[in-house]
């Protein structure tokens, strides 16, 4: 606790020079934040937001002091600001979401979710996987359990929740049809399933059921995360029925583009299919994951997938997910991105 008060009397000093550095307000209102003197926090901020009224960060920390206050109400208000000058308009409708859940008023959140695209849902499961609760409902509602997917080796009521009602097929399902293919799964906690197939330096084959309806749809959509390309002669093909088409197929040059992107969604046509069509996806000379394929009727370009959204930064659930964030605020739930003006504790502490 000594080293916070050196801190803020350090920062407080430095406001005395220079009353209009706002930096120096920033490290003050993060140092007053950790030893839980709020009002304090509160009260830099506002003097930040006086001097420069579209400093998104000062609103977010202040949305975060009154979240942690329990006051809903001014952190609902601030977040607004802060979702205003970021051009976020979905940010709002998730914190209606997890407080539809946490009031377990889940029929109103199952009405919202019907309304958001899929990538709002993607962000927005990484709460609500961690309310039984509220899934339990969601399976009861969509009679999930009426369904039988055993024949695509989809057997938890979270696969079966996601191939039914979004046309997402997670490729870890395989292992369930053929136990071959365990020594390729991995876990990833920053993916939606918690489970990954990797090609792990090696050629990787592999061979989807017959999924119902894939022909009524026109595009096909795969996340994966392209690691390293191990060679030139490198390929990643969708292959239909044993049939390669070349439109189908990404070559050394396609896949360079991908590599070191992180998670991605990466999408091809599939217009014209058979109605029998089955999929297989060979993977040569790259080091790869994959977690799902997914169907669409309307085009998107590729698409990256970050690893958490702006609604993370609120709920202390996310912090799990932040490698970045320096260990000092692990249990702070800042966000070195959204924060990148303020200096973390061991540079303020370093600086003294």
């Amino acid at each position: 606790m000594t080293q916070y008060r050196k801190a803020i009397s350090y920062f407080t000093k430095a406001y005395t020079i220079d009353p209009e550095n706002i930096h120096n307000l920033n490290r003050r209102a993060i140092t007053y934040y950790i030893i839980k003197e709020y009002d304090k926090v509160l009260s830099d901020l506002d003097k930040i937001i006086q001097l420069d009224p579209l400093n998104s960060s000062a609103y977010f920390l202040k949305c975060l002091t009154y979240y942690t206050k329990n006051d809903n109400n001014n952190a609902k208000v601030s977040f607004k600001k802060y979702a205003e000058l970021l051009n976020s308009d979905n940010i709002l409708a998730k914190i209606q979401y997890k407080i539809y859940i946490e009031l377990k008023e889940y029929s109103k959140a199952r009405l919202a979710l019907n309304d958001t695209s899929y990538y709002e849902f993607e962000s927005i499961s990484y709460f609500i996987q961690d309310h039984p609760d509220f899934w339990s409902y969601l399976y009861e509602d969509c009679e999930i359990n009426k369904n039988d997917f055993t024949e695509f080796g989809i057997v938890d009521e979270f696969s079966k929740f996601m191939y039914k009602e979004k046309r997402v097929y997670f490729i870890s399902n395989l292992t369930n049809l053929n136990s071959e293919l365990c020594q390729f799964q991995e876990s990833d906690i920053s993916s939606l399933s918690r489970l990954v197939m990797s090609s792990k330096n090696e050629n990787l084959h592999l061979v989807l059921p017959k999924l119902k309806n894939m022909y009524d749809y026109n595009y096909l959509i795969c996340k994966m995360n392209v690691k390293k390309i191990l060679s030139k002669d490198c390929f990643i093909k969708f292959i239909f029925n044993d049939n390669y088409q070349k439109d189908h197929m990404l070559k050394h040059k396609d896949v360079s583009k991908l590599e070191g992107l992180g998670w991605i969604e990466y999408q091809t046509s599939i217009i014209g299919l058979p109605y029998d069509a089955q999929l297989s996806i060979e993977i040569n000379s790259i080091e790869m994951q994959i977690e799902y394929i997914r169907l669409e009727d309307i085009p998107y370009t590729i698409t990256h997938i970050t690893n958490i959204n702006l609604m993370g930064y609120l709920f202390p659930v996310y912090r799990k997910f932040f490698s970045n964030v320096p260990e000092t605020f692990k249990d702070k739930y800042f966000s070195r991105k959204e924060m990148e003006n303020l200096l973390d504790l061991k540079d303020i502490l370093d600086s003294l």
